[in-house]
């Protein structure tokens, strides 16, 4: 690494956010019927807050994560792939992040309100907030992290075992399925929603994995 105190430090960021994540979207409620988040679903789920709370601190740890492993640098970036999935993942999560914030802070408290005229107005503008955001933020993010486990796959950057790195491929692949599925119409697959835990827990190990070559290397 060029600077490995920067690795070690992206590696136990990494560590915990990835844990954050997956804990939220194990008590996240399954999608069904598209992307637009239904006020019907919200209002009968009362930890929709803290659930998407903990998931924005995990998404900013990403972010923080993804701007230290670009200042760490060496053999995260050496390869064009592995500077380009950096980047895809740390930016994409800046726009994803406004989703489990707005997600966490505003939508709950709205969907108790939906049932007015004034209320569903309100809820739809901030629904379509959310829909932007995501559209922005989540395909870039799911490239970024698609990249990054086929570059470990290929090259081993940070010498990860070969089925962790084709778990972390596999999983972050079966992530884009939910977003496909909401878009197009094809309901059947929102229950792969549930492929971004097993994905977000490779991106602690991953990051484990990289603190512990940062603090070899005397970081």
């Amino acid at each position: 690494m060029r600077e490995p105190g920067a690795a070690r430090a992206a590696g136990y960021v990494f560590a915990v956010a990835g844990v954050l994540v997956a804990a939220g979207l194990v008590l996240h409620p399954i999608p069904s019927g598209g992307l637009a988040e239904k006020p019907s679903v919200l209002s009968t789920t009362p930890l929709w807050g803290p659930i998407h709370v903990a998931i924005a601190f995990g998404f900013v740890l990403t972010i923080l994560g993804g701007l230290l492993a670009l200042v760490a640098g060496g053999a995260l970036t050496r390869r064009w792939t592995g500077a380009l999935a950096w980047g895809s993942l740390t930016v994409g999560m800046v726009f994803f992040t406004g989703v489990a914030l707005v997600n966490g802070y505003v939508m709950h408290a709205l969907s108790l309100r939906a049932d007015s005229a004034e209320g569903s107005a309100i809820y739809a503008a901030f629904d379509d907030l959310l829909l932007g955001f995501g559209w922005l933020g989540n395909p870039l993010f799911l490239f970024g992290l698609s990249l990054l486990a086929f570059t470990e796959v290929r090259s081993r950057t940070i010498g990860l075992p070969r089925w962790a790195a084709l778990f972390g491929l596999v999983f972050a692949l079966a992530s884009w399925l939910r977003g496909i599925g909401s878009a197009t119409g094809l309901y059947v697959l929102e229950p792969f929603i549930l492929a971004n835990i097993p994905a977000f827990i490779w991106l602690s190990y991953y990051g484990l994995r990289l603190a512990a070559l940062g603090k070899a290397q005397g970081g």
